[in-house]
């Protein structure tokens, strides 16, 4: 008989509501047996999601109820108290990016993930896209080479008003930045993920529309380790429209995602050798390459979990991205190139 694994969610909004809840709740191997959340509105929401008990309190939650695996889907400054508390109390975790505020809080997180021996998984959800996937795939088969260059545009109209249940996303105090820690960690992620570690950071953050205490746009240029690689990232919160996707350059070829549009893979001399021959050739590889996603977190926890290995998408992970995106907001602050700080 195939184990059941008991679920619990921590923080019912809008995240929760779009893929940790329906996520449980759906997987025919797990029962979604709990869940909290301060505010008493959020309990109603959730109850259309079939949770047997919810709870205000997560220590309540955690010490009441017999949990295999929590979904930390709070505010960004409880990241990282929930999910050590989670896996504490025995739980592998699924956790939402960015996966904490601090490196300190990091090396916090993966003493607990030791400690315990749980397997916890950073929702970095554009790694669980079907492009994204056959990118990676393609990039370490060699297909387009050595890359050389990646550019990422990650951008939307922000979460408030039109998804996010409250502001909590415009709260410094409860958030730790805006569209850089936002959009930017999952932009963050993609590079590190596809091409490397990141070695230095120059950024600027600015809130150009938006009235807002964060930062609703910004650029980020990144300087991969070993010298032989460079990436730009654009990422805001108040756009309508216009291209979202990423773009990998190398000395054979040319992976394109336009999440919109389709995936394309362009092969051939296409580097600025002056001696090479310049020959082309582009095939459609995708139509719908941002299938997959939020749909496949879950059914991907527990796949990491029954293999007891995070596969590669944990705290390490959580951490690497968020070293960049800390470096971007002190290049921002300073005006400077800043190098990202080496992993824990």
């Amino acid at each position: 008989m195939v184990k059941k694994w008991n679920a619990g969610v921590i923080g019912c909004g809008s995240i929760a509501q779009a893929l940790h809840l329906p996520g449980y709740a759906k997987h025919p191997a797990v029962d979604l047996v709990a869940a909290c959340d301060p505010v008493r509105q959020r309990h109603a929401e959730a109850e259309r999601f079939c949770v047997q008990r919810m709870y205000t309190d997560y220590r309540e939650m955690l010490a009441r109820e017999q949990l295999d695996v929590v979904s930390v889907a709070s505010p960004n400054r409880f990241h990282a108290e929930h999910a050590i508390a989670a896996l504490n109390a025995g739980a592998h975790v699924l956790l939402e990016k960015p996966a904490a505020l601090s490196m300190k809080e990091i090396a916090a997180i993966k003493a607990a993930v030791k400690k315990n021996k749980r397997i916890l998984m950073v929702g970095y959800s554009h790694r669980f896209q079907r492009g994204n996937l056959k990118a990676k795939k393609l990039i370490d088969a060699g297909a387009i080479g050595e890359p050389y260059m990646i550019r990422v545009r990650f951008a939307h109209m922000g979460p408030l008003p039109g998804w996010a249940k409250s502001d909590w996303f415009y709260r410094p105090e409860l958030a730790g930045g805006g569209a850089m820690l936002d959009m930017g960690i999952h932009a963050i992620d993609q590079a590190i993920w596809l091409v490397g570690p990141v070695r230095g950071v120059q950024a600027m953050q600015a809130t150009l529309r938006k009235e807002i205490r964060v930062d609703d746009n910004a650029l980020l240029l990144l300087e991969f380790a070993g010298g032989r690689a460079l990436g730009y990232i654009d990422v805001g919160w108040t756009s309508p429209a216009g291209f979202v996707g990423l773009e990998v350059m190398g000395d054979k070829g040319v992976i394109l995602i336009d999440y919109a549009q389709g995936m394309y893979l362009t092969t051939g001399k296409v580097t600025a050798n002056v001696k090479a021959r310049m020959v082309r050739k582009t095939r459609l590889i995708d139509p719908a390459p941002t299938t997959g996603g939020w749909p496949a977190e879950v059914p991907e926890l527990i796949k990491h979990i029954r293999m007891g290995s995070d596969r590669g998408h944990g705290i390490d992970a959580g951490g690497a991205a968020l070293a960049v995106a800390l470096a971007g907001y002190e290049s921002a602050r300073t005006g400077r190139r800043v190098k990202v700080a080496k992993g824990l």
